[in-house]
């Protein structure tokens, strides 16, 4: 039953076979029969003994038999595929063999390849060469016969020109002549030597003439003030090579331009103080001419500066610059000059001279700063904006005259501002006297009471010198002069602290002399009636006449209106000169770091001042609380004898019959109207803040020197909530804290036993009273009792 495999097959021996057929592992070779076949004899013997099984396993051979030929198969495909694989190995081995015999081959023909790509790169590079060469040579005859065709041309052009000029010449077309005597300028440096003599000569005698042709027609021009004719002759300069000169002459003709109508204005000026000077003539006269000149100055500048820069170039319009400024300095120096002389008694004799005649010499000298600041200031930005423009910034500051800035080109100190300088110097010598002069008059003789209105309680002192300091301020701001606003602020102070104050104190002081005697009577401080001066009568004489030439010193309220209102003007002064600081030295202006430096100067000038008139109003406004206190005493001499130690019957009595606080609130009523009526409302809150402090101490003293009982301290309670209550509606300002220790007071004396008294240490308040005044105050009580442990243990110490 065994197959023999075909060739190459794995052999399968037969008792692998057996195996297979499930007769047991344990047959193996040394079973088999000499012939190769196992020991049927014994395995069937074997077999014998397991009966039914052996039948089982005899049935399975044809199993063993399927498998035995599925793994023949399993195993031929293998082979095959085997197979396969090694016929593919051997193909590409065989093609790897042949690509690495090509690529030998291949490989010893690259030198000669690389030999071959030299020997054409070299005669590559030969032949470049030869190109190049080629290219110089036709690119240096282009050159040439570009040279040689621009001297054609030249030459052309410049017989062009020499057969026109003169007939342009002839005619007068200058404009045209000067178009080609400036081709010629051009070209002529270009042609070579010899070049057509004929016509060069030509060209330059018509170069020649046509020169002195237009600085004879220029100078024409000028004589005859032809602006025309002078912007027009003005611009040949440059085309014959004359720019400088071209330039010069311009100035020349805007300066002596500049001369002629200012000397028309300066032969029309006249002091302010001249008799034979117009009713409509202009209030000043010389800052006026000096506008005049340097608004003529803008207009030129607006005018001309595009064509002189387009004719002569940037760095010229700086030079016709420096020419213009140089004629408003000598210009302005004459109007100044003029001016100080004219009004020399004002700068120098300062005392004994009209008031308004120097106030409009100061106004005048303010103004005249200030156009001159201002046209300092333009005229620098245009020429630092036009200096900008230059583009060879090097070799235009090289050329720069001595004590001119490299910024715009201009000098950096002039003779007119020097002049300036010296004028604010006088200027503020005269405006210091000036200042303390007029504050003089007005509080010695220009002050003045209205006894006839009985609306307004302040005289014209205050009005008159607070108009007299902002004057002077905004004048002296207006001057664009920091020395001269310092030197203001300094002589405002000095007038406020001295002058004014002195006046006000002096007013004060006599007033209180009348008025305290005036007021003493309660007549006087009674309701007037309606559309009657509540001072009417102080004013009147022991005769009943009115007394004549009144001012602040005959009446104590004016004065201290005038005191109040003094403090008032000084915060308006100082933010109205804060907003002229702001209006003359802007944030973006020359002068912008300076503007710090003036606000401190001002708060220097005026803070301190302020101060000390604030503690003056306080002290009077003391003063005027003593004044009225003799219509308060009659009402507080019940509280000396009051007696706090009552009974309940006494106690209902005082309930109904008010021992001294009802009466008390009534006088100070009384008083309160009057004040109310005739003094402003900051002194009036003053004056009852003050009063409601002496009353408290007054009671404070009282409680402390008084026996209470329990009853009595409850009316003593009552009395401060009366009196607290008065003051707080008349007053527009807290003053309940006022009354707090007394609060403290009338709340330990109404205490009716120890255990209230521990209840009210145990709470966290802080107080007012010290602890003595509050041991004190126990033992005022008569009827509370308490052993001295106890007072020890709870009272602080």
């Amino acid at each position: 039953g065994f197959r023999l495999k075909p060739a190459g097959a794995t052999r399968v021996t037969p008792w692998r076979f057996v195996g297979l057929c499930g007769l047991g592992a344990a047959v193996g070779p040394r079973d088999m029969a000499p012939d190769g076949g196992p020991v049927v004899a014994a395995s069937l013997a074997a077999a014998a003994g397991g009966g039914g099984a052996w039948a089982a396993r005899l049935l399975s051979i044809e199993a063993a038999e399927a498998e035995l030929a599925a793994g023949a198969d399993a195993e031929r495909a293998l082979e095959l595929e085997l197979e396969k694989l090694y016929g593919r190995a051997a193909h590409l081995c065989q093609a790897e063999s042949r690509s690495l015999a090509y690529a030998g081959e291949q490989h010893k023909q690259v030198p000669a390849a690389i030999r071959r790509l030299q020997e054409t790169l070299q005669q590559t590079s030969g032949v470049a060469d030869e190109l190049s060469g080629r290219v110089r040579r036709l690119d240096a005859v282009c050159g040439r016969v570009g040279e040689a065709l621009k001297i054609v041309d030249d030459m052309l052009e410049l017989r062009e020109c020499s057969d026109h000029v003169m007939k342009a010449i002839a005619t007068e077309d200058f404009e045209r002549a000067a178009r080609y005597v400036a081709r010629f300028r051009a070209s002529q440096d270009a042609l070579p030597p010899g070049t057509d003599d004929a016509s060069v000569q030509v060209l330059r005698e018509a170069e020649q003439q046509l020169g002195f042709a237009i600085r004879q027609r220029f100078e024409a021009a000028i004589m005859a003030k032809d602006k025309a004719a002078v912007s027009r002759f003005a611009k040949m300069f440059h085309p014959l090579g004359l720019a400088r000169e071209g330039v010069e002459k311009y100035t020349e003709f805007i300066r002596r331009s500049l001369a002629d109508r200012c000397a028309s204005e300066f032969k029309a000026l006249v002091p302010a103080t001249a008799g034979k000077r117009a009713a409509d003539a202009e209030p000043s006269p010389y800052a006026q001419a000096l506008t005049s000149a340097f608004m003529e100055i803008a207009d030129i500048v607006q005018e001309h500066q595009q064509s002189v820069e387009e004719e002569f170039g940037s760095d010229n319009f700086v030079a016709v610059l420096r020419g213009m400024v140089d004629e408003a300095d000598t210009q302005a120096l004459r109007v100044i000059d003029k001016f100080t002389k004219d009004n020399i008694k004002v700068f120098k004799q300062h005392a004994g001279i009209d008031t308004r005649e120097v106030g409009a010499v100061l106004e005048e000298t303010a103004l005249i700063t200030q156009r001159t600041q201002q046209f300092h200031s333009y005229v620098h930005n245009v020429a630092a904006s036009v200096v900008e423009m230059i583009e060879d910034k090097e070799a235009w500051k090289a050329e720069l005259p001595a004590g001119c800035s490299e910024e715009d080109g201009l000098l950096l100190e002039t003779k007119l501002v020097r002049r300036v300088q010296e004028l604010v110097s006088e200027y503020v010598q005269v405006e210091n006297s000036f200042l303390q002069q007029s504050v003089e008059k007005a509080v010695r003789e220009t002050d003045m009471l209205d006894p006839e209105d009985g609306d307004v309680f302040t005289t014209t002192l205050v009005d008159d010198v607070f108009f007299i300091l902002q004057q002077s301020l905004l004048r002296a701001t207006s001057t664009f002069e920091v020395q001269a606003v310092g030197a203001t602020l300094n002589c405002v102070s000095d007038a406020i602290g001295d002058q004014l104050k002195a006046a006000l104190h002096n007013n004060l002081q006599e007033s209180k002399r009348l008025y305290s005697n005036w007021v003493s009577h309660a007549k006087n401080i009674a309701q007037p009636a309606p559309g009657q001066n509540p001072l009417e009568s102080l004013f009147k004489d022991s005769e009943g006449k009115l007394r004549p030439n009144l001012t602040s010193a005959h009446s104590w309220p004016h004065s201290l209106n005038n005191l109040q209102q003094c403090l008032e003007y000084l915060h308006k002064l100082k933010e109205a000169t804060e907003a002229a600081f702001e209006d003359s030295f802007p944030h973006d202006g020359p002068d912008k770091d300076k503007l710090p430096m003036l606000h401190n100067l001002l708060s220097m000038a005026l803070d301190d001042k302020k101060q000390e008139l604030d503690q003056m109003h306080a002290l009077h406004c003391r003063e005027g609380v003593t004044m009225f206190l003799g219509h308060l005493r009659p009402s507080l001499e019940p509280l000396g004898r009051l007696d706090y130690n009552i009974d309940e019957a006494q106690y209902s009595d005082f309930q109904v019959n008010d021992p001294f606080a009802k009466a008390f609130n009534n006088a100070t009523e009384m008083i309160y109207q009057h004040i109310k009526l005739v003094i402003n409302s900051n002194s009036c809150e003053e004056i009852m803040q003050e009063l409601a402090t002496r009353i408290v101490k007054r009671l404070e003293k009282e409680a402390l020197s008084k026996r209470f009982s329990l009853l009595g301290a409850l009316q003593f309670e009552s009395d401060v909530r009366v009196l607290c209550s008065f003051f707080t509606n008349v007053s527009e300002q807290a003053l309940r804290h006022k009354f707090a220790r007394l609060f403290e007071m009338a709340s330990l004396l109404s205490l009716e036993s120890v255990d209230e008294l521990r209840e009210l240490f145990s709470e966290v308040r802080n107080w007012k009273l010290a602890p003595d005044e509050i041991r004190k105050l126990i033992d005022c009580r008569v009827d509370f009792e308490a052993s001295e442990t106890e007072l020890s243990l709870l009272l602080p110490s």
